[in-house]
């Protein structure tokens, strides 16, 4: 072999190398989120113009901070007080029930609050308490007045005695609700989260919300 195949076949191998070789962090890192590279701190690709370096601190779900601002997916929060700013997550795996339910969560879909509002996938809810606000999982949260799911308030709930049961169920003193929709019929009372989708009343079954039996 020639000293000029002997080099073509040494880059072919280099190359079918590099093509099945896992790309590095850094390199996935710089194409759908933040980087920080040389003093600058980096969106998908964009500088954070704004973005001071030696306070920055990524957050997850394409939330971060700095001593100035907080950001969404490389973008400005206006109004948000970084020094107060705490990203929720409810820390509790999903059912395997509840994937098929909720789906994929957007990477920074969720609640979070500074030191005296509270967001939902960086949009403000009107009116909620910081103070008292938690989330509950699975969408719903509350804070000592009012009722939430996805950021949607749930004006006839009832936040004293309101809980999250599971599989997208939620109920009340006096209501139940699948995915933040009030079921008519049941009986929050009686009413308990039977898993794999299913729910029961003294009276009813239902599937994913949907009664199934009388």
């Amino acid at each position: 072999m020639n000293k000029m195949k002997r080099s073509l076949v040494a880059k072919m191998a280099l190359g079918a190398f590099l093509l099945l070789s896992p790309m590095p962090l850094t390199a996935q890192e710089y194409r759908t989120a933040y980087l920080l590279r040389g003093g600058q701190v980096f969106y998908d690709d964009m500088p954070v113009e704004a973005a001071d370096f030696r306070t920055f601190r990524i957050l997850g779900r394409g939330y971060a901070k700095d001593r100035y601002h907080v950001y969404l997916d490389g973008r400005i929060l206006a109004y948000v007080d970084p020094a107060g700013f705490r990203l929720y997550d409810d820390g509790r795996a999903p059912e395997d029930d509840d994937a098929a339910v909720y789906g994929q969560r957007g990477r920074h879909s969720g609640y979070f609050k500074s030191n005296f509002d509270v967001f939902y996938d960086g949009r403000k809810l009107e009116g909620a308490s910081a103070g008292t606000f938690r989330e509950m999982g699975a969408g719903y949260a509350k804070d000592a007045f009012r009722v939430y799911y996805r950021g949607r308030l749930l004006g006839d709930a009832s936040s004293n005695s309101f809980q999250e049961i599971g599989g997208g169920y939620a109920k009340d003193a006096f209501r139940v609700y699948y995915c933040g929709r009030k079921l008519d019929d049941a009986s929050a009372s009686t009413f308990q989260y039977a898993g794999k989708g299913y729910g029961r009343d003294s009276f009813n079954t239902y599937f994913q919300g949907r009664k199934i039996s009388d």
